[in-house]
């Protein structure tokens, strides 16, 4: 049935489109081209709808239908892309700092009073001993 509905849209969508495109323009504007002033009403020069005009509203309220058709009959097929997601697992403490972390954290950004000196291997002793002659 939706592929019926979806082909049925796509040929009213065509048709709705040449519709369109094929009914006199109300003014000269852009695409009016000026020219003929006759009338190609159905019921004569009185201003009644033109006989496109009235296939273009049946197309319209066809076209319609049919988007709401489609769009209600694929709804409770589909699922949203989020559901097929895997579940998040629970946060560990590492993520989330508590306010203990948070003081250990800025007692570490401050810098301490006295630098600690570290050991390098150029001034060891072993590294600075001359090497035996023979």
């Amino acid at each position: 049935m939706t592929t019926f509905i979806g082909v049925l849209h796509i040929i009213v969508a065509l048709v709705l489109i040449v519709l369109v495109l094929i009914q006199d323009s109300k003014s000269d504007g852009a695409l009016g081209m000026g020219g003929s002033s006759g009338s190609n009403s159905l019921l004569g020069a009185t201003g009644a709808q033109s006989l496109a005009g009235k296939m273009t509203v049946w197309a319209a309220i066809i076209f319609a239908v049919t988007c709401l058709a489609l769009a209600t009959m694929t709804s409770s097929k589909t699922k949203s892309v989020v559901d097929s997601l895997p579940l998040p697992t629970a946060p560990s403490q590492e993520h989330f700092p508590t306010e203990a972390t948070d003081a250990a954290a800025g007692a570490a950004a401050v810098p301490a009073a006295t630098p600690v000196e570290t050991a390098t291997p150029a001034a060891s002793p072993a590294a600075t001993a001359a090497p035996a002659q023979k």
